[in-house]
């Protein structure tokens, strides 16, 4: 699925909070579906208007009963069916409808193994999910004419009936007739495209002849510019909004590659008959990865400036992966999502390294290990029976640590066992569902190790490791001793743990891995001089918090030596935490020097945590750098010196003159909107005029407006609410309105107005759109109180997973008083204030001290 989209938000105490998924009575054990019928194929042949919004026409389901049956049940929700048919005999079936089903009478029990056509005839109009449409109106007036459906988790019962499980397949087929001057889109190949008598209509059949599942079946309807390839014998087509025609190699461009790099790491050729990417209008995930047919939000799209600031390589290479991983072999259940997420984001580190090089795919690896120990996985396993709906399972345990799983795997098999063992697990269960234990036996078998353990720490169980080690040496033994202690609650988890010491004498350096199994462990190595470096679990091959006790000198020696970058990373986190001058020197050093940007922004981060003129003069600096990660890194960093007159003069001055960098120029607004009491509001009402990538100039500009307490602001923010506004900035607008409520006292007719704004927008905009609004709401408290009614109805009756979720968290919210917590925000400040007066005064104390 859905790569989700990392949106840059400040996180405010009352406003963004984390809702956590926890085991309870209301959660059940969760199996894969029941199958009465195998479906073998389905065609549709559907009439779509996309201004009426609606689709007709007719489902052909060729099905086989796996058991004796009367009443077949199909997942329809919205179908207006008119008429059932068997297609041999065109004899009419009774039928009838439930909230979520079709249940078809067959007239007598048939017996198991009878293959059936049926022939379902219906209509959807304005569906609730599973299709969206698109065009313009008074309001949106540039919205182009589009649909796209979505059927990942269990969507695309909205709009065909089916069995909508993962653990049913089948070939599929689409005619779709539509007006001409649309392209449509859709799985498999392209048999034919027809224009009616009178030019005004076009039929398009799609025919997808290798099986599968239901939710990865696709249509997209919609004007579009088409880049051609081929990959072999393979087309590979690039479907983007006419406007971005002109950017379309520089984002896809490298997508043969992929496709090449894939097949022969995998040891399994791209396995379907085209691949194509189509970027859609409003699209509400990152991407989806729909057999052969990539669907892909707008932002994968990157003009030249963009290029300086991220790539799109890292979520093609995702939803690419994806083809092997979750439609070639789809997992059988919802429990089981990390064998197609995980995957997906392994892929990612997979072509990282490839493409970037080792340090670029050890900084990923980095960053996805903050994600994989995050709350969420501490909590619950990867591999998890309870859950409330498919959608809470799309979250930190399936993409990071999952990923996370298989890079372990791949570090203590080695490369060739694992990506040989890939190979044969990949074509084991070609085109068919598998679960946990079907990778791990697959892998037992081909290497020979029991691999239980290994999937019952990190698959079956909650949390990580938690490792603390400390390093003292005996110089008349000449003995290193290591002490291994596991902290964490619980049993141990068992891993092997690599450790080198590279001593101050030219003796090369001593290198040991032991398996750890218990709670503690005791290691002595002889060593013999004194260590000059100590390296612990130098190739990050453990999914674990590291906390090492050694001494100064060994610490600075991984900074400024090591030759890995987490190794580095690690300690720049080390000396993060000092407050002492020359740890901050030492971190300058790093910011100045070290050969890798990730390093150096991490450098950044940590010298702004120390505070103080000298981190602050030293971030300053580091804004000249050349990598743009590392000035964006600084100008944020500064966001740490409020109320600092330096800082100030020098925001004030940077953001006047701009910078090359996208996300430079938007973290600017940011600092420049964080470190004033009352941010002036015409620095940042000005680069509202800014087009940017992702708008996120705008954004950054719309939510440091959230800091002001200026009442003309309010009004602004609701202006930029409105639907004819870009969505990403309506997103940022409605998280500043949440700021700029936790920071006033709002007069009740504001209070009522803003709320009846958001309300109206609930019933009009996208599940994305409408989860921000929802959250926005309950960050509101108490004032909002009147959205209750409103968003407990979405908790029964909304048909996404996640605007459910967040209307459940935000119910408990409205009994919250926002106003107490402006209050304490507002005596924070003034704490602040005092703490600054107070550092001026220390500070020229030590002046008069030192004449």
């Amino acid at each position: 699925m859905p790569q989700r989209r990392a949106l840059r938000t400040w996180i405010l105490p009352v406003v963004l909070l984390v809702c956590l998924p926890s085991l309870s009575a209301e959660e059940p054990y969760r199996t894969a579906g029941d199958r009465p019928v195998d479906i073998e194929h389905i065609r549709l042949d559907l009439d779509i208007s996309l201004k009426q919004k609606t689709l007709a026409g007719t489902a052909t389901i060729d099905l086989q009963l796996l058991r004796p049956l009367q009443v077949v049940k199909l997942d329809a929700v919205g179908h207006e069916v008119s008429k059932v048919e068997l297609a041999a005999e065109r004899t009419e079936l009774p039928f009838s409808t439930t909230d979520t089903e079709l249940h078809i009478d067959l007239g007598s029990k048939k017996p198991r193994g009878e293959k059936l056509q049926i022939v379902i005839h219906y209509q959807i109009r304005e569906p609730r999910s599973g299709i969206y449409f698109f065009g313009p109106t008074e309001s949106e007036p540039h919205v182009p004419w589009m649909a796209w459906t979505q059927g990942e988790p269990i969507a695309n019962r909205y709009w065909f009936p089916c069995i909508d499980h993962p653990n049913e397949r089948q070939t599929t087929e689409i005619v779709a007739t539509v007006d001409a001057g649309f392209e449509v889109l859709s799985n498999g190949d392209l048999l034919s495209r027809q224009k009616s008598k009178d030019g005004k209509r076009e039929r398009f059949h799609y025919k997808q002849s290798q099986p599968h599942v239901s939710y990865l079946v696709t249509l997209v309807v919609g004007e579009f510019e088409i880049g051609r390839e081929t990959w072999g014998d393979v087309p590979v087509l690039y479907y983007v909004p006419p406007n971005r025609a002109a950017d379309t190699q520089r984002t896809f461009g490298r997508t043969k590659e992929m496709m090449t790099f894939f097949s022969e790491r995998f040891g399994i050729d791209y396995p379907w008959t085209k691949y194509a990417q189509i970027v859609v209008e409003q699209f509400i995930a990152g991407g989806m990865e729909n057999t052969g047919a990539t669907t892909l939000y707008s932002k994968v799209m990157h003009d030249e400036r963009a290029m300086l600031d991220s790539t799109p390589d890292r979520l093609i290479a995702h939803e690419l992966g994806h083809q092997w991983w979750g439609d070639l072999v789809t997992c059988k259940d919802w429990s089981h999502l990390w064998l197609n997420e995980g995957f997906a984001t392994f892929c990612e580190l997979m072509w990282e390294e490839h493409k970037n090089g080792v340090d670029a795919h050890d900084y990923m690896l980095y960053n996805k290990s903050k994600a994989a120990r995050s709350a969420g996985p501490r909590k619950r396993p990867v591999v998890d029976y309870h859950y409330e709906n498919p959608s809470t399972m799309f979250d930190s345990r399936a993409y990071p640590k999952g990923g996370w799983v298989l890079h372990m795997l791949r570090r203590q098999l080695g490369d060739d066992l694992f990506y040989t063992g890939l190979q044969k697990y990949g074509n084991k269960f070609r085109m068919q569902t598998a679960e946990t234990s079907d990778l791990r036996k697959v892998l037992e078998q081909h290497t020979g190790r029991s691999l239980e353990r290994f999937f019952y720490d990190w698959t079956a169980r909650p949390g990580h490791p938690v490792v603390e080690v400390a390093t003292d040496y005996d110089p008349e033994d000449k003995l290193a001793k290591i002490s291994v202690k596991q902290t964490q609650k619980g049993e141990p988890f068992h891993f092997p743990l690599e450790i080198e010491i590279r001593g101050k004498e030219e003796s090369g350096p001593v290198t040991v891995e032991k398996q750890v199994t218990e709670k503690e462990l005791t290691i002595y190595l002889p060593v013999p001089s004194a260590p000059a470096l100590v390296r612990i679990d130098p190739r990050a091959a453990v999914l674990a918090e590291i906390k090492e006790k050694k001494s100064r000198d060994l610490w600075k020696a991984q900074l400024l030596e090591a030759p890995t970058v987490i190794e580095r990373l690690r300690a720049v986190m080390h000396f993060g935490t000092s407050k002492k001058q020359a740890d901050r020197e030492l971190l300058k050093q790093v910011l100045n020097q070290d050969s890798f940007y990730g390093v150096r922004v991490e450098a950044a981060r940590a010298l702004a945590r120390t505070g103080g003129d000298f981190a602050r003069d030293a971030v300053i600096a580091g804004i000249s750098q050349e990598h743009p990660k590392v000035r964006a890194a600084c100008v944020n960093a500064l966001a740490r010196f409020p109320r600092d007159e330096k800082v100030i003069e020098l925001l004030n001055q940077r953001l006047s003159g701009g910078d090359a960098s996208y996300l430079v120029e938007a973290a600017l607004a940011t600092a420049f909107a964080k470190v004033q009491d009352e941010p002036p509001v015409e620095p940042l009402k000005k680069l509202l005029n800014l087009d940017s990538h992702g708008e996120v100039i705008r954004m950054a500009a719309l939510r440091g407006l959230g800091y002001s307490t200026k009442p003309e602001t309010w009004e602004l923010l609701i202006e930029w609410t409105k639907r004819d506004k870009p969505r990403y900035c309506r997103i940022a607008a409605f998280e500043a309105l949440q700021t700029y409520f936790s920071r006033n006292d709002i007069p009740e007719p504001r209070i009522k107005r803003t709320v009846e704004t958001l309300l109206e927008y609930l019933k009009l905009d996208n599940r994305y759109v409408r989860t921000m609004i929802v959250r926005a709401l309950g960050a509101m408290g108490k004032k909002a109180a009147a959205a209750r009614p409103v968003l407990s109805n979405l908790v029964q009756t909304d048909p996404d997973g996640g605007v459910r979720m967040a209307a459940k968290a935000a119910l408990p919210k409205l009994d919250v008083d926002v106003a107490a917590t402006a209050e304490l925000g507002k005596l924070r400040s003034e704490l602040d204030k005092l703490r600054q007066t107070n550092k001026e005064l220390e500070g020229r104390l030590e002046k008069l001290e030192s004449k």
